[in-house]
C-alpha cells in the first residue's frame, strides 16, 4: 500500500499564532517540532495499516518546514521551495499509483469563522477560490486533484471548523480529527497533545484499512477554476500566465488544461505570478 501524506502547519496541534508558523518568527522552532509530531503520528498510522510507502509533501509555506532528522524512520519526505515544486502541496503525488491520502495540520478556507488563520493557499492574494462555481479550500482543492488522480482522502486533521468543512466537502466517509476548537483566528482550546497524536494515530490506521469504502472526491470534469484576488494588480499579474483567462477585474478562470492535475498546475503558476512584487519603476 502507498499512501501520500501532505502536511500544513495551521491546524497542528498546539499551532494557534503566526509568530509559529513562518521562518524568522519567535516560536517557528516549536511550531516546526509540532508540526513534525503530529505527521509523525500519522505516518504510524499509516504503518500500522501496513504502509508499504509512505510520502510526506511538507505543504506549508516555505515548504521546508518539517524536520527530516526527527521524522519518522518509515517515512520518505517531499521538501523544498515552492518554486522548484511544480505542483507544491501535492508534489510528488503522481509519482506511483497510491492508494489513499492524508491530510494533516489542514485549516479552513478563507473568509471561514472562528478557524485558526483561515485562507485559501495565498492569503496575501487569493479571496476566494471556487471549484465548478462552488468555494473550496485547500482541503476541498487538494482532495478533488487527488481525486482525479483516483486517490481518496480518507483522513484530515486541523481544528473542528476544518474537520467540518471536510465532512461537509468530502463527506461523511471521511475520517477527521479535531485537535483543536478554535475560538479566534489566534486562539484556541488545544486538546492534550498526547492524547489529539493517539487519536491521529488510531484515525489514519482505521482509514487507510478500509480504503474502499471512501471513493475519490471527483467534481464534474472539465474543472473550471475560479480565483478572486484582493486586488486588481495581482490579477493583472496572474492573468499573463499562459492558459489563464481574466473574466473580471480581480477575477481569473482556469477552465483549460489537459486534466485536473495541469490546472493544478496552472493555478500555482499563477499564484507565483500573483504574488511577485514587481520593480518600482514596472508597478
Amino acid at each position: 500500500m502507498n499512501v501520500f501524506i501532505s502536511v500544513d502547519i495551521e491546524g497542528i496541534s498546539g499551532v494557534v499564532h503566526a509568530d509559529m508558523m513562518m521562518p524568522g518568527q519567535t516560536e517557528y522552532g516549536r511550531g516546526r517540532r509540532l508540526m513534525t509530531e503530529d505527521a509523525n503520528a500519522a505516518i504510524e498510522g499509516a504503518v500500522r495499516a501496513g504502509a508499504d510507502y509512505v510520502l510526506v509533501a511538507d505543504g506549508h509555506g516555505p515548504m521546508r518546514n518539517l524536520l527530516v532528522e526527527e521524522l519518522h524512520p518509515a517515512a520518505h519526505v517531499m521538501t523544498g521551495s515552492a518554486d522548484a515544486r511544480p505542483y507544491c502541496q501535492l508534489e510528488g503525488a503522481d509519482e506511483r499509483p497510491f492508494d489513499a491520502a492524508l491530510f494533516v495540520g489542514y485549516h479552513a478556507m478563507a473568509k471561514t469563522f472562528r478557524a485558526i488563520h483561515p485562507h485559501t493557499i495565498a492569503g496575501a492574494v487569493v479571496h476566494e477560490l471556487r471549484l465548478n462555481g462552488v468555494p473550496h479550500g485547500e482541503t476541498g482543492l487538494n482532495a478533488a486533484i487527488l481525486g482525479s488522480l483516483g486517490i481518496p482522502t480518507v483522513l484530515v486533521t486541523g481544528d473542528e471548523t476544518t474537520c467540518a468543512e471536510a465532512t461537509g466537502m468530502l463527506g461523511e466517509g471521511v475520517e477527521t480529527v479535531a485537535v483543536k476548537r478554535a475560538t479566534g483566528r489566534n486562539a484556541a482550546v488545544c486538546r492534550p497533545l498526547a492524547e489529539a497524536r493517539a487519536d491521529i494515530t488510531a484515525a489514519a490506521e482505521r482509514a487507510l484499512g478500509a480504503i474502499g469504502s471512501v471513493t475519490p472526491y471527483r467534481p464534474v470534469e472539465p474543472f473550471r477554476i475560479e480565483v478572486d484576488f484582493l486586488t486588481m494588480p495581482q490579477c493583472d499579474r496572474a492573468s499573463r500566465t499562459a492558459g489563464v483567462e481574466q473574466v473580471g477585474p480581480v477575477t481569473i478562470a482556469i477552465a483549460s488544461g489537459p486534466t485536473p492535475w495541469e490546472q493544478y498546475r496552472l493555478l500555482w503558476a499563477a499564484l507565483r505570478s500573483a504574488l511577485y512584487e514587481p520593480a518600482s519603476f514596472l508597478a
